[in-house]
């Protein structure tokens, strides 16, 4: 099997099953291929280049709802983690005081800025761009009209913050922790504090693969819920940080690397935040009982793009969110490694103010073949999907004139 991924911490389980052997032990042939950017990771994964991917959480939702740049349908089979961005704000902003977003909305709204401030995230499909407008709306700052939004791959943030052309973004980490280091930015809150134990990456493989090749997709998954547990091992982070560095992964300082796996609840943030952290507050974790591909972290992400315009809200998105996990390959391995899983395809999930918990009634019927992009979508929704995804682009290579 060939893996993408990309150089972020959160790739580590990819990156240990491959190191240590898990794949190997597994009786999977596998290779590791470092992606640029999540794009190619994209279409790499949709024209057959990549058997599965260390991805976006919003990408099989994207390609289940039928958004023209995927090329095949893709589903989650596995989570590969959760937490572990940052939303850095610049050096100027630091020295003028800002330590929040409602102190950021004061000065947007104040008028003595001479121009919008540039918010660079990921990928219009990641959890970065809507945890990004979560902390910003929270502030009393709107997203799309008091900021300039735009997308960045995760290496290059942190040099478009020390150029000075972004002036806050929200990465995956060690990005965030490189430019505090450097001077560039500050932390200024963890995505944790804004929705705890988030989803952020999963393992994507598309539907074709899944039904030609799913005795080897059980497999990895196998693997990697050994390597999970790995990582999430405070004792090995050590050698994690060893292995994560090695010039093939992320290329980096071991020692840098290390920092950033042991960010505890007084290393990173600033202001109100760090008061306001729960006792169980934690940046990132592996933790395997988390590790099940979850309809509900998809069905709340299907409701930031409702809330933002980006999807039609009479867009089903319950049964959308069943179309974008199998949890069947994923029971088959925990069952291989007598791991106790729940079979609700909806289960809780955990929010700043309360749950999500929608249930297991079955969903009304979207209609067409999964396979068929004009199945997945409305044709009044795609039109919408596409003028966002365009003003996006736009916005994008204005920043960079």
């Amino acid at each position: 099997m060939r893996f993408g991924f990309i150089r972020l911490i959160d790739a580590a389980p990819l990156i240990v099953a491959e190191a240590k052997g898990f794949f190997k032990a597994q009786g999977l042939d596998a290779t590791l291929e470092r992606q640029i950017g999540w794009m190619n990771v994209r279409d790499k994964l949709g024209y057959g280049s990549l058997d599965a991917c260390h991805s976006l959480l919003g990408m099989p939702i994207a390609s289940q709802l039928g958004w023209p740049d995927f090329a095949r349908s893709m589903v989650s089979v596995m989570a590969l983690g959760s937490g572990g961005n940052t939303i850095v704000i610049s050096e100027k902003l630091m020295q003028i005081g800002i330590d929040s977003a409602a102190a950021l909305s004061r000065l947007i709204h104040s008028g003595l800025y001479q121009r919008k401030l540039v918010c660079a995230h990921v990928s219009n499909f990641s959890m970065h761009h809507y945890l990004l407008r979560e902390w910003l709306s929270d502030g009393g700052i709107n997203p799309d009209r008091d900021v300039q939004l735009t997308q960045l791959t995760p290496m290059q943030v942190a040099e478009h913050m020390a150029n000075r052309y972004v002036d806050i973004f929200c990465v995956g980490e060690p990005w965030g922790l490189l430019a505090q280091k450097q001077g560039w930015g500050r932390v200024i809150c963890a995505t944790t504090d804004i929705l705890p134990r988030h989803p952020e990456k999963v393992l994507a493989v598309t539907e074709g693969f899944v039904q030609s090749r799913s005795d080897d997709v059980v497999k990895a998954i196998v693997a990697l819920l050994l390597s999970c547990r790995y990582c999430n091992d405070p004792a090995n982070h050590e050698e994690l940080a060893g292995i994560l560095a090695r010039e093939a992964y992320l290329d980096m300082p071991p020692e840098f690397i290390l920092s950033s796996l042991r960010i505890g609840c007084g290393d990173v943030g600033c202001g109100p935040t760090l008061t306001s952290r729960p006792p169980d507050w934690t940046f990132r974790d592996w933790d395997i009982r988390y590790s099940a591909p979850s309809a509900t972290h998809v069905l709340w992400y299907l409701k930031q793009m409702q809330r933002w315009q980006h999807a039609d809200e009479q867009t089903d998105i319950k049964a959308i969110a069943l179309r974008c996990v199998r949890r069947d390959l994923f029971a088959r391995a925990a069952a291989s490694l007598n791991l106790e899983f729940t079979d609700q395809d909806f289960p809780v999930m955990p929010l700043r103010r309360g749950i999500l918990a929608p249930g297991d009634a079955p969903a009304r019927s979207v209609g067409g073949s999964v396979s068929s992009a004009a199945g997945r979508q409305s044709g009044k929704d795609v039109p919408k999907l596409m003028k966002w995804h365009g003003r996006n682009l736009r916005m994008q290579n204005d920043s960079r004139k």
